[in-house]
């Protein structure tokens, strides 16, 4: 099973482009070109940065407390991470449902109102009216829902809850544990409201054994959003 394991990861996307920048290292080594030099640092950059165990590291970086208790009156905030529209089908993505579901956590421990807030970047339906859906289902009663619908991005979120917000003594900020850095600064830059994180959606699944060793394209993926949340703390936002 473990030679299997190895064998596969190295014959699909992205360990197959691993082992064909390494074989072209070998065949310029042995040819005496200089260039193997180059190919080798395309071999090793490609293979840390869809390796879980380097993702993981990097990942450490955007470590935020996990707030536990919610003592403090206030209302719960979760943010949109996008949904997946296919032709004329239209469900909630897999980030934002998530999010969702640990809303909905703190909501049953505090009966606090919730936010959800989250537009759409150029057409569809917007993520926060599917998100009050996924709520209404679960339960919550739609007085203690309140939608916004027009934010694009984790800067407007901020933005376009201030004013909804601004009666309530704390903010539980309801994302992604990647996300949570970012949209904790700009929460408390733009809305100026003590700021409680509530982190869900951990970005991947690394138990230190030899799988998390070898290429994944999870991994590849985690270290895109990696890089996005990187810019985006930059820029300030």
């Amino acid at each position: 099973m473990t030679l299997y394991k190895v064998v596969g990861s190295f014959v699909q996307f992205p360990g197959i482009f691993i082992m064909f920048f390494f074989v072209i290292t070998i065949y310029l080594y042995v040819k005496r070109r200089l260039m193997w030099r180059f190919f080798l640092l395309i071999t090793l950059v490609f293979y840390l940065i869809s390796s879980p165990f380097f993702v993981y590291l990097l990942s450490n970086f955007f470590y935020v407390e996990d707030t536990k208790v919610f003592s403090k009156k206030g209302i719960i905030v979760i943010l949109g991470g996008g949904t997946v529209q296919y032709n004329n089908n239209v469900e909630i993505g897999l980030h934002t449902l998530k999010r969702v579901l640990k809303g909905y956590e703190v909501y049953k421990t505090t009966n606090y109102p919730i936010v959800v807030t989250g537009g759409y970047i150029v057409k569809g339906i917007p993520e926060s009216d599917i998100m009050k859906k996924i709520l209404l289902e679960l339960g919550v009663p739609q007085n203690k829902i309140i939608v916004e619908n027009k934010a694009r991005t984790t800067k407007e979120n901020a933005l376009f809850t201030k004013e909804i917000v601004e009666n309530y003594q704390a903010i539980y900020l309801v994302t992604s544990y990647l996300h949570m850095k970012r949209s904790l600064m700009l929460f408390e830059r733009i809305v100026k409201r003590e700021v409680f994180p509530v982190v869900c959606d951990y970005p991947i699944d690394f138990r230190n054994t030899f799988l998390d060793y070898l290429p994944s394209g999870d991994a590849l993926y985690v270290f895109s959003q990696i890089t996005h949340e990187a810019i985006g703390i930059i820029k300030g936002g």
